[in-house]
Protein backbone atom coordinates (compact mmCIF):
# COMPACT_ATOMS: atom_id res chain seq x y z
CA UNK A 1 0.00 0.00 0.00
CA UNK A 2 1.15 3.58 -0.57
CA UNK A 3 2.17 5.66 2.43
CA UNK A 4 0.07 8.55 3.76
CA UNK A 5 0.69 12.09 4.93
CA UNK A 6 -1.90 13.61 7.27
CA UNK A 7 -2.29 17.37 6.85
CA UNK A 8 -3.87 18.61 10.08
CA UNK A 9 -5.16 22.19 9.85
CA UNK A 10 -6.43 24.16 12.82
CA UNK A 11 -7.37 27.72 13.71
CA UNK A 12 -9.55 28.63 16.71
CA UNK A 13 -10.41 25.06 17.66
CA UNK A 14 -9.44 24.83 21.33
CA UNK A 15 -12.85 23.42 22.31
CA UNK A 16 -12.57 20.45 19.92
CA UNK A 17 -8.87 19.96 19.21
CA UNK A 18 -8.36 17.18 21.80
CA UNK A 19 -10.94 14.97 20.11
CA UNK A 20 -9.52 15.86 16.69
CA UNK A 21 -5.99 14.91 17.80
CA UNK A 22 -7.28 11.69 19.28
CA UNK A 23 -8.55 10.81 15.81
CA UNK A 24 -5.18 11.62 14.23
CA UNK A 25 -3.07 9.67 16.70
CA UNK A 26 -5.43 6.67 16.70
CA UNK A 27 -4.93 5.96 12.98
CA UNK A 28 -4.17 2.28 12.53
CA UNK A 29 -1.38 2.75 9.97
CA UNK A 30 1.79 4.85 10.49
CA UNK A 31 1.60 8.27 8.82
CA UNK A 32 3.65 11.39 8.30
CA UNK A 33 2.05 14.18 10.36
CA UNK A 34 2.09 17.80 9.17
CA UNK A 35 0.36 19.94 11.79
CA UNK A 36 -0.33 23.65 11.48
CA UNK A 37 -2.24 26.32 13.39
CA UNK A 38 -3.18 29.36 11.30
CA UNK A 39 -2.17 32.04 13.84
CA UNK A 40 -5.10 31.27 16.14
CA UNK A 41 -5.30 33.23 19.38
CA UNK A 42 -7.38 30.94 21.62
CA UNK A 43 -4.71 28.51 22.83
CA UNK A 44 -5.31 25.85 20.18
CA UNK A 45 -1.66 25.57 19.15
CA UNK A 46 -0.44 25.56 22.73
CA UNK A 47 -2.77 22.64 23.50
CA UNK A 48 -1.58 20.74 20.42
CA UNK A 49 2.07 21.28 21.39
CA UNK A 50 1.32 20.14 24.95
CA UNK A 51 -0.39 16.98 23.73
CA UNK A 52 2.46 16.08 21.37
CA UNK A 53 5.38 16.87 23.66
CA UNK A 54 7.49 13.73 23.96
CA UNK A 55 5.28 11.79 21.51
CA UNK A 56 6.76 8.35 20.75
CA UNK A 57 3.94 6.66 18.87
CA UNK A 58 3.94 5.04 15.40
CA UNK A 59 3.46 8.28 13.46
CA UNK A 60 6.24 10.63 12.36
CA UNK A 61 5.74 14.30 13.23
CA UNK A 62 7.61 16.20 10.51
CA UNK A 63 5.97 19.57 11.08
CA UNK A 64 4.39 21.26 14.09
CA UNK A 65 4.02 24.99 13.48
CA UNK A 66 1.99 28.03 14.41
CA UNK A 67 1.95 30.33 11.41
CA UNK A 68 3.29 33.85 12.21
CA UNK A 69 0.31 35.37 10.35
CA UNK A 70 -3.04 34.10 9.15
CA UNK A 71 -2.61 32.41 5.76
CA UNK A 72 -6.23 31.42 5.20
CA UNK A 73 -7.34 27.96 4.18
CA UNK A 74 -5.68 27.89 0.76
CA UNK A 75 -2.45 29.44 2.06
CA UNK A 76 -2.25 26.86 4.83
CA UNK A 77 -2.93 24.02 2.38
CA UNK A 78 -0.21 25.19 0.00
CA UNK A 79 2.31 25.54 2.84
CA UNK A 80 1.72 21.99 4.08
CA UNK A 81 0.99 20.13 0.84
CA UNK A 82 4.43 21.10 -0.45
CA UNK A 83 6.02 19.24 2.49
CA UNK A 84 4.05 16.00 2.16
CA UNK A 85 6.13 12.92 1.39
CA UNK A 86 3.41 10.26 1.37
CA UNK A 87 1.86 9.03 -1.85
CA UNK A 88 -1.56 9.87 -0.39
CA UNK A 89 -2.42 13.17 1.37
CA UNK A 90 -5.29 13.02 3.88
CA UNK A 91 -6.92 16.22 5.15
CA UNK A 92 -7.98 16.51 8.79
CA UNK A 93 -9.27 19.54 10.67
CA UNK A 94 -8.91 20.79 14.23
CA UNK A 95 -12.68 20.72 14.74
CA UNK A 96 -13.46 17.39 13.00
CA UNK A 97 -12.84 13.82 14.16
CA UNK A 98 -11.62 10.99 11.92
CA UNK A 99 -12.41 7.34 12.57
CA UNK A 100 -9.30 5.35 13.63
CA UNK A 101 -9.37 3.26 10.45
CA UNK A 102 -10.00 6.15 8.06
CA UNK A 103 -6.49 6.25 6.56
CA UNK A 104 -6.30 2.45 6.41
CA UNK A 105 -9.54 2.25 4.41
CA UNK A 106 -8.45 5.06 2.12
CA UNK A 107 -5.12 3.38 1.36
CA UNK A 108 -6.89 0.11 0.59
CA UNK A 109 -9.20 1.93 -1.81
CA UNK A 110 -6.30 3.63 -3.61
CA UNK A 111 -4.58 0.26 -3.97
CA UNK A 112 -7.75 -1.24 -5.43
CA UNK A 113 -8.36 1.65 -7.87
CA UNK A 114 -5.05 2.81 -9.37
CA UNK A 115 -6.77 5.28 -11.73
CA UNK A 116 -8.52 7.08 -8.87
CA UNK A 117 -6.79 10.32 -7.91
CA UNK A 118 -8.97 11.56 -5.02
CA UNK A 119 -11.21 9.77 -2.54
CA UNK A 120 -13.71 11.13 -0.02
CA UNK A 121 -16.16 9.37 2.22
CA UNK A 122 -19.53 9.74 3.81
CA UNK A 123 -19.62 11.69 7.07
CA UNK A 124 -21.75 12.56 10.08
CA UNK A 125 -22.37 16.27 10.51
CA UNK A 126 -22.48 17.28 14.19
CA UNK A 127 -22.87 20.50 16.15
CA UNK A 128 -20.78 22.01 18.97
CA UNK A 129 -21.95 19.27 21.34
CA UNK A 130 -21.57 16.29 18.99
CA UNK A 131 -25.30 16.16 18.26
CA UNK A 132 -26.20 15.15 14.67
CA UNK A 133 -27.31 17.95 12.35
CA UNK A 134 -28.40 18.04 8.74
CA UNK A 135 -26.51 20.02 6.11
CA UNK A 136 -27.09 20.70 2.43
CA UNK A 137 -24.21 18.97 0.66
CA UNK A 138 -24.38 16.90 -2.54
CA UNK A 139 -22.43 13.73 -1.83
CA UNK A 140 -24.45 11.23 -3.84
CA UNK A 141 -21.92 10.28 -6.55
CA UNK A 142 -19.91 7.23 -5.45
CA UNK A 143 -17.71 7.38 -8.56
CA UNK A 144 -17.26 10.13 -11.15
CA UNK A 145 -14.85 11.49 -13.74
CA UNK A 146 -14.57 14.71 -15.73
CA UNK A 147 -17.26 13.71 -18.24
CA UNK A 148 -19.69 12.79 -15.47
CA UNK A 149 -19.13 16.17 -13.81
CA UNK A 150 -19.64 18.00 -17.10
CA UNK A 151 -22.89 16.13 -17.78
CA UNK A 152 -24.30 16.70 -14.30
CA UNK A 153 -26.72 19.57 -13.66
CA UNK A 154 -25.23 20.08 -10.16
CA UNK A 155 -21.75 21.14 -9.05
CA UNK A 156 -20.39 18.04 -7.35
CA UNK A 157 -17.26 18.04 -5.21
CA UNK A 158 -15.61 15.90 -2.56
CA UNK A 159 -16.11 17.42 0.89
CA UNK A 160 -12.87 18.97 2.12
CA UNK A 161 -13.25 17.59 5.65
CA UNK A 162 -13.36 14.03 4.27
CA UNK A 163 -11.02 14.49 1.31
CA UNK A 164 -7.80 12.71 0.38
CA UNK A 165 -5.79 12.73 -2.84
CA UNK A 166 -2.71 11.36 -4.52
CA UNK A 167 0.16 13.78 -3.98
CA UNK A 168 0.49 14.16 -7.77
CA UNK A 169 -2.79 16.14 -7.78
CA UNK A 170 -0.86 18.94 -6.05
CA UNK A 171 2.67 18.51 -7.40
CA UNK A 172 1.57 18.19 -11.04
CA UNK A 173 0.00 21.67 -11.06
CA UNK A 174 1.55 23.57 -8.15
CA UNK A 175 -0.05 25.88 -5.60
CA UNK A 176 -3.84 26.03 -5.31
CA UNK A 177 -5.71 29.19 -6.30
CA UNK A 178 -8.94 30.55 -4.86
CA UNK A 179 -10.37 30.43 -1.34
CA UNK A 180 -11.33 26.78 -0.71
CA UNK A 181 -9.56 23.53 -1.42
CA UNK A 182 -12.23 20.91 -2.10
CA UNK A 183 -13.54 22.03 -5.52
CA UNK A 184 -10.03 22.77 -6.81
CA UNK A 185 -8.64 19.39 -5.73
CA UNK A 186 -11.69 17.52 -7.05
CA UNK A 187 -11.41 19.15 -10.48
CA UNK A 188 -7.64 18.59 -10.60
CA UNK A 189 -8.12 14.92 -9.73
CA UNK A 190 -10.64 14.52 -12.56
CA UNK A 191 -8.12 15.94 -15.03
CA UNK A 192 -5.69 13.17 -14.07
CA UNK A 193 -8.10 10.30 -13.41
CA UNK A 194 -11.33 9.94 -11.46
CA UNK A 195 -12.79 10.41 -7.95
CA UNK A 196 -14.63 8.16 -5.51
CA UNK A 197 -16.69 8.48 -2.35
CA UNK A 198 -16.52 5.64 0.16
CA UNK A 199 -19.91 4.79 1.73
CA UNK A 200 -18.59 4.57 5.31
CA UNK A 201 -19.03 7.55 7.65
CA UNK A 202 -15.34 8.06 8.42
CA UNK A 203 -15.49 11.67 9.68
CA UNK A 204 -17.50 13.63 12.25
CA UNK A 205 -17.84 16.95 10.42
CA UNK A 206 -18.26 19.80 12.90
CA UNK A 207 -20.73 22.65 12.24
CA UNK A 208 -20.27 25.69 14.51
CA UNK A 209 -20.21 29.48 14.38
CA UNK A 210 -16.58 29.60 13.26
CA UNK A 211 -16.77 26.89 10.60
CA UNK A 212 -16.40 27.67 6.91
CA UNK A 213 -19.89 26.47 6.00
CA UNK A 214 -21.44 28.65 8.73
CA UNK A 215 -19.67 31.74 7.40
CA UNK A 216 -20.55 30.79 3.83
CA UNK A 217 -24.28 30.62 4.49
CA UNK A 218 -24.30 33.60 6.93
CA UNK A 219 -26.59 31.73 9.29
CA UNK A 220 -26.54 34.56 11.84
CA UNK A 221 -28.18 37.03 9.38
CA UNK A 222 -31.91 37.41 9.96
CA UNK A 223 -33.01 39.42 6.91
CA UNK A 224 -33.80 36.87 4.19
CA UNK A 225 -32.90 39.08 1.21
CA UNK A 226 -29.62 40.20 2.74
CA UNK A 227 -28.78 36.61 3.65
CA UNK A 228 -29.37 35.63 0.02
CA UNK A 229 -27.09 38.40 -1.25
CA UNK A 230 -24.31 37.44 1.18
CA UNK A 231 -24.61 33.82 0.05
CA UNK A 232 -24.43 34.87 -3.61
CA UNK A 233 -21.31 37.00 -3.03
CA UNK A 234 -19.48 34.32 -1.08
CA UNK A 235 -20.35 31.42 -3.36
CA UNK A 236 -19.43 33.59 -6.37
CA UNK A 237 -15.95 33.94 -4.87
CA UNK A 238 -15.71 30.16 -4.39
CA UNK A 239 -16.79 29.42 -7.97
CA UNK A 240 -14.43 32.04 -9.38
CA UNK A 241 -11.49 30.61 -7.43
CA UNK A 242 -12.27 27.10 -8.66
CA UNK A 243 -12.56 28.36 -12.25
CA UNK A 244 -9.21 30.15 -12.04
CA UNK A 245 -7.44 27.12 -10.57
CA UNK A 246 -9.00 24.77 -13.11
CA UNK A 247 -8.09 27.05 -16.02
CA UNK A 248 -4.51 27.21 -14.73
CA UNK A 249 -4.36 23.40 -14.66
CA UNK A 250 -5.86 22.98 -18.14
CA UNK A 251 -3.16 25.28 -19.55
CA UNK A 252 -0.51 23.01 -18.04
CA UNK A 253 -1.87 19.96 -19.89
CA UNK A 254 -1.17 20.49 -23.62
CA UNK A 255 -1.55 16.73 -24.02
CA UNK A 256 -5.23 17.00 -23.04
CA UNK A 257 -7.24 16.45 -26.22
CA UNK A 258 -10.51 15.31 -27.71
CA UNK A 259 -13.60 14.88 -25.58
CA UNK A 260 -11.69 15.27 -22.33
CA UNK A 261 -10.42 18.72 -23.32
CA UNK A 262 -13.90 19.76 -24.41
CA UNK A 263 -15.35 18.52 -21.11
CA UNK A 264 -12.69 20.43 -19.16
CA UNK A 265 -13.30 23.66 -21.09
CA UNK A 266 -17.08 23.39 -20.72
CA UNK A 267 -16.75 22.76 -17.00
CA UNK A 268 -14.33 25.63 -16.47
CA UNK A 269 -16.69 27.97 -18.31
CA UNK A 270 -19.63 26.80 -16.18
CA UNK A 271 -17.77 27.64 -12.98
CA UNK A 272 -16.65 31.04 -14.30
CA UNK A 273 -20.08 31.98 -15.68
CA UNK A 274 -21.84 30.86 -12.50
CA UNK A 275 -19.49 33.05 -10.44
CA UNK A 276 -20.13 36.04 -12.69
CA UNK A 277 -23.89 35.50 -12.64
CA UNK A 278 -24.07 35.22 -8.85
CA UNK A 279 -21.99 38.35 -8.37
CA UNK A 280 -24.22 40.27 -10.78
CA UNK A 281 -27.37 39.06 -9.02
CA UNK A 282 -25.99 40.11 -5.64
CA UNK A 283 -24.72 43.58 -6.49
CA UNK A 284 -25.38 44.43 -10.13
CA UNK A 285 -28.20 46.08 -12.02
CA UNK A 286 -29.87 44.98 -15.24
CA UNK A 287 -26.83 45.68 -17.42
CA UNK A 288 -24.50 43.60 -15.21
CA UNK A 289 -26.97 40.74 -15.12
CA UNK A 290 -27.48 40.84 -18.87
CA UNK A 291 -23.70 40.86 -19.42
CA UNK A 292 -23.31 37.87 -17.10
CA UNK A 293 -26.03 35.99 -18.97
CA UNK A 294 -24.42 36.78 -22.34
CA UNK A 295 -21.10 35.43 -21.03
CA UNK A 296 -22.85 32.27 -19.81
CA UNK A 297 -24.43 31.79 -23.25
CA UNK A 298 -21.16 32.43 -25.11
CA UNK A 299 -19.97 28.84 -25.08
CA UNK A 300 -21.79 26.30 -27.26
CA UNK A 301 -22.75 23.26 -25.25
CA UNK A 302 -23.47 25.28 -22.11
CA UNK A 303 -26.27 27.49 -23.39
CA UNK A 304 -29.31 25.47 -22.38
CA UNK A 305 -27.92 24.78 -18.93
CA UNK A 306 -27.00 28.46 -18.52
CA UNK A 307 -30.55 29.56 -19.33
CA UNK A 308 -32.04 27.05 -16.90
CA UNK A 309 -29.63 28.06 -14.15
CA UNK A 310 -30.13 31.78 -14.67
CA UNK A 311 -33.89 31.39 -14.57
CA UNK A 312 -33.72 29.44 -11.31
CA UNK A 313 -31.45 31.99 -9.65
CA UNK A 314 -33.43 35.02 -10.82
CA UNK A 315 -36.70 33.52 -9.54
CA UNK A 316 -35.23 32.89 -6.10
CA UNK A 317 -33.73 36.35 -5.59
Amino acid sequence: MPGASIVFLSYRDRQWVDAALDGVLAQTVPCQLLISNDAGDDGTFERIAERLQGYQGPHRIDLLVKQPRNLGLIGSCNALFSQASGDIVVLMGGDDVSAPDRVEKLLAAYAAYPETMAIGSDFQAVDDNDQPVGIDFKNELPHFDLHRLQQSRAFHTLLGAALSFRREVFTRFGALHGTVEDSALTLRACLLGDCRNLPEKLVRYRQHSGSISHRLFARDVEDARELKRIWLRRTASLFQGAAEDFGHCIQQMPELCGQKRRDAQHLQHRYASTARMRKALADGGFSERWAALRFALSRPGNRRRALEYAGKLWRRL
